[in-house]
């Protein structure tokens, strides 16, 4: 697990956190939403770096 991995753990949780104790609907979708982005995000820096091991494991393209 990378400083990365526990961040967005850390991020997501709080967010959802925030989510659940607000008081507007507008609110709660804004933190809801932020939550989905974190997520996104992580998944894409995660395929990134799988794309980038592939790569410059690829004796063809060396």
């Amino acid at each position: 697990m990378s400083l990365t991995e526990n961040n967005d753990d850390w991020l997501i949780k709080k967010l959802d956190k925030l989510a659940e104790s607000a008081r507007d609907y507008e609110e709660r979708a804004f933190f809801y939403s932020m939550s989905l982005t974190a997520l996104q995000q992580a998944k894409r820096i995660e395929q990134a770096q799988g794309e980038l091991d592939g790569r410059l494991w690829n004796p063809s393209q060396w």
